[in-house]
């Protein structure tokens, strides 16, 4: 369906239902969602998801929705497409014959671009290297990607996400949502870096510097950057002059020194907002936009049929 993601056109859902794999899941806004269709009735999501107060909770169910499988082919105007937002194509109960179905629909809707997203790269490394093997050659119009939230994950996914690009295959990373600082030195095989913040009811505040340091390793690479979103939490300083810069040191993908200069003021966003000490207000997602350095960055990587 179409979808307000910033960053594509449709979501491709043939595949729903996930577990929780990394601290990225804790507050997984699909899980909500899906609970919440199931009470509406909705079949495609029975069984996937309970509710937990404000929060769904995945039951580890994953579900392959066939209704769903070849819709990329009836739209014929080139779109921008993600697949899956409601669950996770590397998740162990998505069979290889699943896989080779939605690939084939990749490649027979050669017009479309697509981002297949993943938080469990080593099955999908497997599964392309075994296609491989098998006499396939990648796809121009896929291309595979990661979330990678903190140093941890980034490098734990790392030498997956490598090996995925030394078959050929494009690959991006989903940095979102940010919680900690990554050093990004080793990921030169990219074609592309999302960042965001978290959003929803128990969202964790993001750091600008983080998202700084996403954005100068991009430009100095010559790869693609989008800002996403902040989430519910927004950066706030007195004034642009006393904002401190960290300075990009591209030997080692990271800041060279200490962020300074980040500090609370007071400043009215409203009676729900509410400030932190470390600089950073919960103001909500829509009053905290996507601009990082008073700028939107919107970089997507190249359309290839």
């Amino acid at each position: 369906m179409s979808t307000k993601i910033e960053w594509c056109d449709e979501t491709w859902t043939p595949i729903v239902g996930c577990d929780p794999v990394s601290p990225a899941c804790a507050f997984c806004y699909a899980a909500t969602m899906a609970a919440r269709l199931e009470a509406m009735g909705v079949e495609k999501y029975a069984g996937l998801a309970t509710r937990e107060g404000a929060l769904g909770k995945w039951t580890g169910k994953v579900t392959v929705w066939e209704p769903e499988i070849r819709r990329p082919l009836s739209v014929k105007k080139p779109r921008r497409w993600f697949l899956t937002s409601m669950g996770d194509v590397g998740h162990k109960e998505v069979s290889d014959e699943t896989l080779d179905r939605l690939f084939a629909v990749m490649a027979e809707a050669h017009w479309h671009q697509f981002y297949v997203l993943t938080k469990r790269p080593e099955r999908l490394r497997a599964y392309l290297e075994a296609r491989q093997r098998a006499g396939s050659e990648p796809l121009p119009n896929v291309i595979i990607g990661s979330t990678v939230e903190d140093q941890e994950r980034a490098d734990e996914r790392r030498p997956h996400m490598g090996a995925i690009a030394a078959l050929g295959w494009r690959t991006f990373v989903s940095y979102e949502p940010a919680l900690g600082l990554v050093k990004w030195n080793g990921w030169e095989f990219l074609c592309w870096l999302i960042s965001g913040g978290e959003s929803g009811p128990k969202a964790r505040p993001t750091r600008p510097d983080w998202h700084r340091v996403a954005r100068d390793w991009c430009a100095a690479h010559g790869i693609p950057y989008l800002l996403k979103q902040w989430g519910e939490h927004i950066p706030v300083y007195e004034s642009e002059g006393e904002r401190g810069q960290p300075t990009f040191d591209a030997a080692d993908g990271g800041p060279a020194g200490r962020f300074d200069g980040v500090r609370a003021h007071v400043k009215w966003f409203g009676e729900d907002a509410t400030m932190y000490e470390d600089g950073m207000a919960r103001v909500g997602k829509k009053r905290a936009g996507r601009l990082l350095d008073g700028v939107e960055h919107n970089g997507f990587p190249e359309m290839r049929p």
